[in-house]
């Protein structure tokens, strides 16, 4: 399979962030920019493209220019139903919710102590009337997808084996050429935990420090077989003209 790590065009979080969730204004659950837009409509022109992705393994038989995505997934925080959308649409894909990519810490603001605090998130209901063509996990009711408290670091590593485990199971002995639209810390983390690379503790004591960084609408493709994985390449944003590369 090829998967392909798509972070989230711009989110209003994005816009106000200084190195921390801390910050007044910052919303639960934030909703992309018009620079965000933007960003996902090229994306999804890039994507679409059929001469946009010459850069195949050395030892495929194949010898195509194009993505040629299969599958597409989204978490079910906005942003990234957002940018998807604008991927599903431009490649003629089913989009699907997976219940288990949402960013670090879930659905969640501070409260008067400047504890984290868990928050229900949308609902069905919710999902269903903004965006009728996603593709929701049966689990999610009335109640808000979220409806827990904020994730703790151990748990966020626990999920982070589970997922990579999964996305294995379900693509790895495939010719799938699959896309996952997703969050920085959750791309950086899915990449340390398929390649073995330490979450080194000091390197994230700090509000946001990360082995490996992620500008909006990035592109990341890993190569996956039973027996091994290649990254291929990180963070690749040339599809965006200069003005609109944010963080």
């Amino acid at each position: 399979m090829k998967l392909y790590l798509v972070r989230h065009a711009q989110s209003a979080n994005n816009v106000i962030w200084k190195g921390s969730d801390r910050v007044d204004g910052r919303s639960p659950d934030p909703e992309i920019t018009d620079t965000g837009h933007q960003q996902a409509e090229i994306l999804a022109r890039q994507l679409i493209h059929p001469q946009g992705e010459p850069r195949q393994h050395p030892f495929s038989p194949r010898r195509e220019t194009s993505y040629g995505l299969t599958h597409l997934y989204c978490s079910l925080m906005t942003r990234s139903v957002l940018t998807a959308e604008y991927i599903a649409k431009a490649c003629g894909l089913d989009l699907h919710a997976l219940p288990d990519i949402f960013e670090r810490h879930g659905i969640f603001d501070f409260d008067e102590s400047g504890e984290m605090r868990g928050l229900p998130g949308p609902d069905r209901s919710y999902f269903e009337q903004r965006f009728p063509r996603l593709n929701l996990p049966e689990g999610l009711n009335s109640k808000g997808w979220w409806s827990r408290p904020a994730e703790s670091h151990e748990d966020f590593l626990d999920r982070m084996q589970s997922v990579v485990t999964g996305i294995r199971q379900r693509h790895g002995d495939s010719d799938d050429c699959v896309a996952m639209v997703a969050h920085g810390d959750f791309i950086d983390q899915f990449i340390n935990e398929l390649m073995a690379v330490p979450r080194h503790d000091n390197n994230y004591q700090n509000e946001w420090v990360a082995n490996w960084a992620f500008h909006n609408t990035s592109i990341s493709r890993i190569d996956i077989t039973r027996r091994a994985h290649h990254v291929v390449y990180l963070n690749r944003i040339d599809h965006l003209p200069m003005e609109l590369i944010t963080w």
